[in-house]
């Protein structure tokens, strides 16, 4: 098999670019070649900035002098990652701002964090409905265990009712930043090539606590931010369709599945 150089994988043809989506929400994007899709980063610009996602470590560079566009890297005040993996959380080094708190759900510190060689343990753990207010800015956590991973969050901005989801709601392809086209088909796609569920049941029970936020925009990891006017279109496609782990991983088939 072709050894990967890990650290340039996601570096390789990646240009980084900046949208600023609702007031003081911006999407910091890149486009992958080798998966077809892109990473986002968002930074929400308040009293106290918080950054969620820092992207992969072979992407990190490009992603600072973008969040340096809009901000003293020092006034960073919170890193988030939504779940514990490395397109999430591989760009560790923007803790090098002595101001910014590593923000994460319980689970993610208890079996990553606390348990990590050289991880910051300063950090903040949240729990299912807890608030953190940044200023005019008002942030509530969802945990949402098995959507992906087993210890997987969202979050809620509740006073522009932005929802972030993290791999939830994602599409293929390079996209403009907001959506204006319905792309439900390739997302289901996506999901059954890339067997990232292992079941449907956690994925629906999430959704169906999602609608009724009534988010006004949707930012999910990877592709464009979807608009309330298409939310409801995502919802009932993850609802209505089989999408969950059949034996493919990465478009690759195992050979020895139980069906």
């Amino acid at each position: 098999m072709e050894e990967i150089n890990k650290t340039n994988y996601y570096n390789k043809d990646i240009n980084v670019d900046i949208s600023e989506i609702t007031d003081g929400i911006y999407r910091i994007a890149g486009f992958s070649n080798e998966f077809g899709i892109t990473f986002n980063q968002f930074l929400v610009n308040d009293e106290k900035p918080m950054l969620i996602h820092t992207g992969p470590i072979g992407m990190y560079e490009r992603i600072k002098e973008k969040v340096k566009e809009l901000i003293p890297l020092q006034k960073l005040a919170y890193v988030s990652f939504l779940h514990f993996e490395s397109d999430e959380w591989g760009g560790m080094a923007f803790l090098e701002s002595a101001s910014a708190k590593l923000v994460c759900s319980d689970l993610s510190s208890k079996l990553n964090i606390m348990g990590w060689y050289n991880v910051p343990v300063d950090h903040i753990s949240v729990w299912d409905n807890d608030i953190l207010k940044t200023g005019k800015r008002q942030f509530k956590f969802i945990m949402t265990p098995h959507v992906h991973h087993w210890d997987s969050m969202m979050i809620y901005e509740e006073n522009t009712k932005s929802l972030f989801t993290s791999d939830l709601f994602i599409q293929p392809g390079n996209n403009k930043p907001v959506l204006s086209e319905d792309l439900t088909e390739s997302m289901i796609n996506l999901y059954k090539g890339a067997g990232i569920f292992a079941s449907e049941k956690p994925v629906r029970i999430t959704t169906l606590r999602l609608e009724n936020l009534l988010p006004n925009m949707v930012y999910p990891m990877h592709g464009s931010c979807i608009e309330k006017s298409l939310f409801s279109n995502y919802t009932k496609a993850i609802m209505k369709n089989d999408f969950a782990y059949s034996g493919i991983l990465l478009g690759q088939k195992l050979g020895n599945t139980i069906s």
